[in-house]
């Protein structure tokens, strides 16, 4: 009579958790699984059937066995029993199948970080998330610690992937050049690796809220050329203003100059002094110089000196039908003069 053995799991790296249905042990760890027995038939060997199929045998070592996986592969996964063999007298005994334990292979990847950074500085903080001016370059790193190397990230916005990238060192920078609307929304990321031939992924990360800001140069440009432009207008004007006040100043000087030129040409042509012979008979009280226009047609204006001390101007027209009092060769008209 052979009792029905125990099977116990133990992880001696500790890496195991066990489940509803038992032990969970992570993909690539170590792991071993036990058969013991409380038989008085010592110096028998135990049978390690996975499923229905024997996978392994040891002898029994104070009846108990061991049995090692140094790895633990998907190829692990199943429902595991245990059974103690005894011969005597040359006749086989064995023991009732163990109860059954069900390994599972996991694979447990950590929720990935998501933390933001721009090149160029050119970002903050807003309540929501990051503020992007647009027309700058950000960058978004995702990274993860997980225990398994070699697998990729995906970038998220909202429900689409957008980017994904092979991870180096645990980690991938996902770059975007030059910010744009199109570029604003809820980004996360998901860490994903290949272990034999079956893929994981991660959870997602925390959401990363960016949103694009309009850029405030194009605005600055506007307010300054229109400040340089409406100087420029100013600048002209007070030069056109100017330019008019001294061409109104340089007509004004010209027109009083050709006034008082005006005056003297009057003055030169209408009054021509004639110096009057010594010879000539005159009544003392007329004048010594008469300013005579030689033109019958025209008005003639007589200088005359009274009493030596003051000059008066007489108007006198000439005509030609008056009678001539001397034919001299001075050719001098006889003017009836009026003081």
């Amino acid at each position: 009579h052979l009792q029905q053995p125990s099977i116990p799991c133990i992880a001696p790296d500790g890496q195991f958790d066990v489940g509803p249905q038992g032990p969970m042990i992570p993909w690539g760890h170590s792991f071993k699984i036990i058969c013991s027995t409380q038989s008085q038939y010592p110096g028998g060997s135990f049978y390690l059937f996975r499923e229905a199929n024997i996978t392994r045998s040891q002898s029994a070592v104070d009846l108990s066995a061991s049995f090692s996986f140094p790895q633990a592969d998907f190829s692990h996964e199943g429902k595991y029993s245990c059974v103690y063999e005894v011969i005597l007298s040359s006749r086989s005994f064995r023991s009732p199948a163990s109860e059954l334990l069900v390994i599972t292979i996991t694979v447990h990847l950590q929720q990935p970080s998501i933390p933001r950074i721009a090149p160029d500085g050119q970002f903050d903080v807003g309540p929501q998330g990051s503020v992007i001016t647009r027309g700058h370059s950000f960058t978004i790193i995702c990274s993860t610690e997980s225990q398994y190397t070699g697998g990729s990230f995906y970038l998220f916005r909202e429900a689409n992937i957008t980017k994904s990238q092979s991870a180096v060192d645990l980690s991938a920078s996902f770059s975007f050049p030059e910010a744009d609307y199109s570029h604003e929304g809820k980004y996360s990321c998901v860490y994903e690796v290949i272990l034999s031939s079956r893929t994981f992924r991660s959870p997602a990360s925390e959401l990363l809220v960016i949103t694009i800001t309009a850029s405030l140069l194009p605005v600055i440009g506007a307010v300054v050329s229109a400040v340089l432009l409406l100087l420029s207008v100013l600048i002209i004007i007070l030069l056109v203003k100017r330019r008019q006040k001294q061409r109104r100043e340089s007509a004004n000087t010209y027109a009083g100059g050709s006034q008082d030129n005006k005056y003297e040409d009057d003055d030169e042509a209408d009054y021509e002094n004639v110096e009057l012979d010594e010879n000539m008979d005159h009544d003392d009280s007329e004048q010594d110089c008469i300013n005579i226009d030689s033109d019958h047609s025209e008005e003639d204006y007589i200088n005359v000196d009274m009493d030596d001390s003051e000059e008066d101007y007489v108007n006198a027209n000439v005509t030609e039908n008056k009678s001539v009092l001397d034919k001299s060769d001075d050719n001098i008209y006889e003017i009836c003069c009026d003081e």
